[in-house]
């Protein structure tokens, strides 16, 4: 049961006394620090994505596919690239970073994505994600897409049972957007030909350059998203989800128009951590000693859902 229903029913049939100290044990009472948080029991996925190497056969082993081929979204004829993601060690822990990059044309496009199998529904998602606002090498300008996010098939045009809970950083713009945003994302549906979408985007346009923590939280009222521990968006019906969906991040151009250059740029995103914990509503401040507790104990990886 999730634990925002679980209070709001006890505080129905409770005094305010007996509400207060039934739900003190659930939940991170304002003020608390976060040392304090109950442990996190119930079915949960958390990887730190300590990996060789893009074939490292784990990363298979544990639900992941790193894309291959072509196809959307981003610049047609643009190729999905596995081996552009590498696996290294920053400040103690092990991060994942994905490089995309472009020379100018479709040919020599390259984007990135990972994505874990598709069966999380309602429950807390939580990722640490490091964007960038320039490019590692050659010239910025590109208007990329950095992200975590979670999604379903469109089976047909107008699916009503499609979903998708986007957190997608423009560190140059787009869709309108002349320059850096964030953008958090609930979608109903969409078709593709003729286009139509139905969707809700709170944006901020500002540069988030740099590693910021991610929480999405779904339950059977609300999406809302998170930024270093901030709200950053409350999204409610029609568009919260109503089918399993996967745990992806993805990084991609969205076309090129951002600059004419013909030398060749890449840009990185880099995870640290992803982590999901089923049928349960965690505050961004329980998220992080239940990471902690992963890492203390070395474990790197565990997936019970």
């Amino acid at each position: 049961m999730i634990r925002s229903t679980l209070c709001s029913r006890l505080r129905a049939a409770a005094g305010l006394l007996a509400f207060g100290l039934l739900c003190t044990a659930l939940v991170v009472l304002p003020g608390t620090s976060p040392a304090s948080a109950q442990p996190v029991v119930g079915p949960a996925l958390f990887d730190d994505f300590d990996y060789t190497g893009y074939t490292d056969p784990r990363i298979a082993q544990r639900g992941w596919t790193l894309r291959s081929g072509q196809g959307g979204p981003g610049v047609p004829g643009a190729t999905w690239l596995p081996q552009n993601f590498t696996f290294g060690t920053e400040s103690g822990n092990s991060i994942m970073t994905m490089r995309s990059g472009t020379s100018g044309t479709a040919s020599s496009t390259q984007h990135t994505e990972i994505y874990q199998q598709r069966k999380f529904h309602y429950g807390t998602y939580a990722a640490r994600v490091r964007f960038s606002d320039v490019p590692i090498y050659g010239p910025d300008g590109d208007r990329m897409v950095q992200t975590f996010f979670t999604i379903s098939p469109l089976n047909y045009s107008m699916d009503p049972a499609y979903s998708e809970l986007d957190f997608e950083y423009l560190p140059n713009g787009g869709w309108g957007i002349p320059g850096s945003a964030l953008l958090a994302s609930s979608w109903e549906t969409y078709a593709e030909d003729p286009p139509q979408e139905d969707h809700v985007t709170t944006q901020e346009r500002a540069s988030f350059a740099g590693w910021h923590d991610l929480v999405i939280t779904v339950d059977s009222e609300a999406v809302t998203y998170y930024i270093d521990g901030r709200l950053f968006a409350r999204h409610i019906e029609p568009y919260l989800p109503e089918s399993t969906m996967s745990i992806r991040f993805n990084h991609w151009l969205i076309n090129l128009t951002g600059t004419s250059s013909r030398k060749t740029r890449a840009y990185e995103e880099k995870v640290d951590y992803v982590y999901f914990v089923q049928d349960q509503i965690l505050s961004p401040a329980e998220v992080q000693p239940a990471v902690a507790d992963y890492r203390t104990r070395g474990v790197t990886f565990e997936d019970t859902v």
